[in-house]
């Protein structure tokens, strides 16, 4: 087993840098040169490049703190959660989605076309920044016997889930990139990553807490993330016919 480790702070000589913001940041960055590069591939100018990523990055920061208020909509009502933190990852998916559609409907380019530029740059970022989760260790896991089990404080062995969800995010950039030229009507790798990220994270979810302080809220034993899974998926599978 793995024993309970915080590293919430990296230090460079007389600059200290907190670790999940870093990885955050660099999964925008990456997830963004890695657009640009595709884009350059395909002769799009890359000014459009430039401003779709700053509305996709608008619109995620205030998807992630909305969604994550709306979670709870009572503490929402009664400004319990307002002014602490929080985000909340799929509320910076579908924000930055509607930023990115908001952007392109203005400058009159299609959508379809640049979502499947995104998509592999945005399971890229999803690889990375979960990876700052594992190191502050903020998710707590379910509880288990595998011997990657984190040993956390009560004594109690959990599974590592923002572990398993930072490569759930490599293994569908792997998967997007393989199949980013077989895929060839536009709209189809974005439904394709979308449907991929939904099933992954309404299965990884089942290796979340359920019952302690930390735990997700839950409505009918799915949480709020499970429930957006499902709707999501519906949604990718009703448009997938569409783009044949």
């Amino acid at each position: 087993m793995i024993p309970y480790f915080v590293f919430d702070r990296i230090t460079l000589g007389p600059i200290e840098l907190a670790t999940w913001g870093l990885l955050v940041g660099l999964a925008f960055t990456a997830g963004y040169f890695w657009l640009l590069y595709q884009a350059r591939q395909k002769n799009i100018w890359p000014i459009k490049i430039i401003g779709l990523a700053l509305a996709a990055f608008i619109g995620a920061i205030i998807g992630a703190r909305l969604l994550f208020l709306l979670q709870t909509p009572a503490d929402f009502l009664t400004g319990l959660k307002s002014f602490n933190g929080g985000a909340m990852f799929y509320g910076g998916l579908l924000g930055g989605v509607l930023g990115s559609w908001l952007y392109l409907k203005a400058i009159g380019e299609k959508f379809w076309p640049l979502a499947d530029l995104t998509a592999p740059a945005v399971a890229l970022g999803i690889g990375i920044g979960r990876l700052g989760c594992f190191l502050i260790n903020d998710h707590q896991g379910s509880l288990t016997s595998l011997p990657w089990g984190i040993l956390w404080p009560d004594g109690l062995v959990r599974h590592p889930v923002a572990l398993y969800e930072s490569l759930a995010g490599f293994i569908l950039f792997a998967l997007l990139w393989y199949l980013k030229n077989k895929l060839t009507r536009p709209g189809q790798l974005f439904l394709t990553f979308m449907a991929g990220y939904a099933i992954a994270r309404f299965g990884l979810d089942f290796f979340r807490e359920a019952q302690s302080w930390l735990a997700d809220p839950r409505y009918l034993t799915l949480t709020f993330s499970q429930w957006l899974s499902i709707g999501i998926l519906a949604a990718a599978l009703f448009w997938w016919p569409k783009k044949k």
